[in-house]
């Protein structure tokens, strides 16, 4: 029996009247609301109940295993007085006095997510027939001082009341109803692609929190805060109808999220914040917008149906023409079948003149645009108008298409009448002598009219880093083997590894305190390297091999005696094969690299496909400029093989430890600038702003 414990919480198990137990009666167990409820109640109205099962097991059947503490305490059963011993003995005078720390630090500030570690063992239900706060603790689990905690404050005079969650409690209703908080999770889940954990706090306050990629990169935590109805019903009014704008225009609305200053979760719309304050003002503009573009699309379509019309009219009389040509030729071909016809041909036939074509010429005339502004739109409006502005835009479209297939068909016409013309124009031009005319219809001539236009239609491939880097990897691993030698994996594994000597070369302070470390390195490695085993198994993103990984000593031989114009000769050597590397590989697909902002006078610079990479690597603000490499553009991959040797050949294809790249002198042209903000978490309590500049 642990007496200290006992000792500590003032606890004489022979004098037990100070704690009361009553019955309790509860059938909230189907409630799925579980740590949704937060409140501070008081430790002496709160019933201590014990169940033998621990916290996994199904509510309803501990709850119907469950006696109040007074029975275990009380009971002559050894079986059951012995359950409270163990769990007596799993207690902690240390852990009860960290609850009482944090109780008290409770008494001052919220916790800023309000959930908080560990809150799962307090296990505290309220029961709404009795009106009461019970505690259903589970004797099986592993951490057991927050039941003595409770069973402390219950034996001391003075009240305490302690900051906990209230499982299987309904939300009281105050701010919003369940159905609308439950249909905010929904909204924000549309916006962010995460649920939301929404709490009531105190009776008054609801607190939304969770976690979103800002970009769809960066991922960042979020908490708004509302404490009044009016607030909580403006939240909810505005949600509700960005979800019908969103759902209901078949995502021709979408708003991404961001963060604001306070840390709060904003939802934006093509680099605009669209918030509670200027809703309506989106609205009437969106609005404005559609039917201005109805009335362009409108003109388009008119203007298009015409020039529909006119080609169709051109197409036909190509056709007619040609069709005509088709019959000269044809005729002629006939004649050179015998001597008869070809005497008929050149005596009867007259000569064929390929009838001339208008060309169409269609003026583009455009009225002027007015709209009729009410000042004032809803969103069953705006949607309307999306919706027939979406339609007005299929039929735009599908014109677009007819155009461009008579464009390309009365091209081809074009080409084939010329063609034959100029056929023709040979026939009648060997017509002048009959010598020359049976000359001519001896030739074997191969006829070739039908010539028109091929139209490559290659698809652009892009990359996107979730889906396709484990592609991707594996095909600029597989190129790099193919086209590196040792050396030069070695001479990019330099770089990778060794990026300010490869750029500093002259330098050589530099030099010489980088193979300083290098030494040390290698006295303190060099019993390790020696003992790699090559028959070991490692695992490569689950994948099996016997590699092992590169080492800078080895490559550069270093040794105490190395001297810094050898270091340096080394180095020049493997920068020359560097360059001869980086020539060798290119991009797989159009790539977006993301590079933490360094010296422009940087030779080479390490980029990284994945920016959170960058943000991980650091606590404080961060610059990171965006670069838009096309296919074929030269750089080099930070691949398994550049990273690891393969004397074995079981070395994993792929990117599977480093999402990072090589670039030589990348441009960055400082086009555009974008601010991005990150909430980070400190503590229990404290939260701070991180600021990300992307530049592009």
């Amino acid at each position: 029996m642990k007496n200290d414990v006992l000792e500590y919480i003032g606890l004489d198990i022979n004098k037990l009247s100070k704690i009361k137990e009553n019955p309790i009666h509860f059938s909230g167990y189907n409630n799925p609301k579980t740590y949704k409820v937060y409140d501070y109640i008081s430790v002496h109205d709160l019933e201590i109940l014990i169940t033998p099962l621990d916290r996994t097991a199904e509510l309803k059947e501990r709850y119907k295993m469950a006696k109040p503490l007074s029975e275990y305490l009380k009971t002559e059963d050894r079986k059951i007085h012995n359950i409270f011993l163990d769990v007596l003995d799993s207690a902690s005078v240390s852990e009860i006095k960290k609850l009482e720390k944090l109780q008290e630090k409770f008494t001052q500030n919220l916790p800023y997510f309000i959930r908080y570690d560990k809150n799962y063992l307090w296990q505290i239900y309220y029961s709404e027939e009795d009106k009461k706060y019970f505690m259903l603790f589970p004797a099986n689990e592993g951490e057991t001082s927050v039941l003595f905690y409770i069973i402390k404050k219950k034996l001391e005079k003075e009240d305490t009341k302690i900051f906990v969650p209230i499982s299987k409690k309904d939300y009281n209703e105050i701010l919003l109803s369940s159905s609308e908080i439950n249909d905010i999770e929904n909204y924000i889940w549309l916006f962010t692609n995460e649920w939301p954990n929404i709490y009531e706090v105190c009776k008054e306050k609801l607190y939304i929190t969770g976690k979103t990629k800002v970009k769809g990169i960066f991922e960042t935590n979020y908490r708004n805060v509302y404490s009044t109805k009016e607030s909580a019903k403006r939240l909810y009014t505005f949600l509700k109808a960005l979800f019908i704008l969103t759902t209901e225009t078949n995502y021709k609305y979408t708003f991404t999220p961001t963060i604001n200053d306070l840390g709060e979760l904003e939802l934006n719309y093509e680099n605009k914040i669209v918030n509670l304050d200027n809703l309506s003002e989106f609205i009437d503009e969106q609005t404005e917008f559609k039917k201005i573009k109805e009335i362009e699309l409108e003109q388009e379509i008119e203007k298009n149906e015409k020039k529909i019309k006119e080609l169709k009219e051109y197409v036909k009389k190509q056709n007619e023409v040609y069709v005509m040509q088709e019959k000269q030729i044809a005729m002629f071909m006939q004649c050179k079948k015998s001597f008869f016809k070809k005497i008929s041909y050149y005596f009867k036939s007259k000569k064929f003149v390929t009838p001339n074509i208008e060309e169409i010429n269609i003026v583009d005339k455009c009225k002027d645009i007015e709209v009729e502004t009410s000042g004032s739109y809803t969103i069953k409006e705006l949607v309307n108008t999306t919706i027939k502005v979406t339609n007005i835009e299929n039929k735009a479209r599908d014109l677009r298409a007819d155009i461009k297939s008579l464009e390309l068909k009365k091209e081809n016409l074009s080409r084939k009448i010329k063609n034959a013309s100029e056929y023709i124009a040979e026939i009648e031009e060997h017509k002048k002598s009959i010598f020359e005319f049976w000359k001519f219809t001896n030739k074997d001539n191969i006829l070739s009219l039908d010539v028109g236009d091929s139209i490559p239609n290659k698809i652009k491939l892009t990359f996107d880093m979730k889906q396709d880097l484990e592609i991707i990897g594996a095909k600029a691993d597989a190129a790099q083997r193919q086209k590196l030698s040792i050396n030069e994996c070695e001479a990019v594994y330099i770089a990778k590894e060794y990026l300010e000597i490869i750029n500093n070369i002259g330098e050589d302070n530099i030099l010489e305190k980088n193979l300083n470390n290098l030494k040390k390195q290698m006295k303190n490695n060099s019993l390790d390297y020696l003992l790699d085993d090559y028959s070991k198994t490692k695992t490569l993103n689950n994948r099996e091999h016997r590699e092992s990984t590169r080492e800078a000593i080895r490559i550069l031989k270093i040794n105490s005696a190395t001297t810094l114009d050898e270091f340096k000769e080394r180095l020049k050597y493997y920068k020359k094969l560097l360059s001869e590397a980086y020539n060798k590989i290119t991009a797989i697909t159009d790539l977006v690299v993301y590079i933490e902002k360094y010296n422009k006078k940087e030779e080479y610079v390490i980029g990284n496909i994945d920016p959170e990479k960058i943000f991980e690597k650091t606590d404080k603000d961060i610059e990171i400029h965006k670069i838009n490499l096309k296919e074929s553009s030269h750089l080099l991959y930070i691949s398994n093989i550049v990273l690891f040797e393969n004397n074995n050949q079981t070395l994993p294809l792929g990117m599977d430890t480093s999402t990072e790249v090589l670039l030589k002198n990348p441009k960055i042209e400082n086009v555009k600038e974008e601010n991005l903000k990150i909430l980070v978490k400190d503590d229990e309590f404290n939260c701070h702003i991180r600021n990300i500049k992307i530049i592009e």
